[in-house]
């Protein structure tokens, strides 16, 4: 079965995914129809035995879908992670003109006004994104902060402090009574829920921000 997806759809299959190496592991190609990107279907077969026949080809089945072999997924994840980090707040066709450029040059789309040899949006802008709620790249990150802990728990709560921030537990301790403490910033999701989690099994609050990969997804939320 070849389900196919916009533009749009595709993105968010890419935020989806928890880091790179997800995305190595959750697909093996990235096939699409000869249109305009805005308008193309896509389809991410889940590894390279479906992407291709046994003579390397798209299969019979795709190809009768119009679909052809566009990108490896890694260097689809790299087109958009550099496009977003230039524009942190890039739209849609922004991601399309940066996708259509590479497959046509097979290099990335400089954004004008970006200084090349840093390669990402200024302060300012960077700022703007984050005041939105978008993250700095393309997969969803938390902000993890503890509000708040019972007496009674406060010591088991600054020995997770302590080794989740490689401090002495001293410190954790007075850390712990001077709330709020950040815990951590710009997290995956699988180190945040871990986090959040270990928490919880001490009763402990955790407040949690998250960021969007994309300006038009809902904020992300943990468990």
């Amino acid at each position: 079965m070849i389900a196919l997806l916009d533009l749009r759809q595709t993105l968010e299959a890419f935020a989806s995914c928890n880091d790179d190496h997800d995305v190595w592991a959750s697909f093996g190609w990235v096939h699409a129809t000869d249109d305009d990107l805005l308008q193309a279907r896509f389809w991410l077969p889940a590894d390279e035995d479906a992407a291709f026949d046994d003579d390397g080809e798209v299969p019979e089945a795709a190809q009768a879908l119009g679909l052809t072999a566009c990108l490896e997924p890694a260097t689809f994840a790299d087109v958009l992670d550099v496009q977003k980090r230039q524009r942190p707040l890039s739209s849609l066709h922004d991601y399309a003109e940066a996708l259509a450029y590479y497959a046509e040059y097979d290099a990335f789309l400089q954004v004008d006004g970006v200084d090349e040899a840093l390669g990402e949006a200024g302060a300012a802008e960077q700022a703007a994104a984050h005041a939105a709620g978008v993250g700095p790249g393309i997969f969803a990150v938390f902000g993890l902060t503890l509000e708040g802990c019972a007496d009674e728990q406060i010591k088991a709560a600054a020995q997770r402090v302590a080794h989740l921030l490689d401090i002495p537990v001293g410190e954790a301790l007075a850390r712990c009574r001077a709330l709020p403490l950040v815990l951590g910033e710009a997290l995956d999701r699988r180190r945040a829920q871990a986090i959040k989690d270990d928490f919880a099994a001490i009763g402990a609050r955790v407040q949690v921000r998250g960021f969007k990969p994309f300006p038009w997804m809902d904020v992300p939320v943990l468990r």
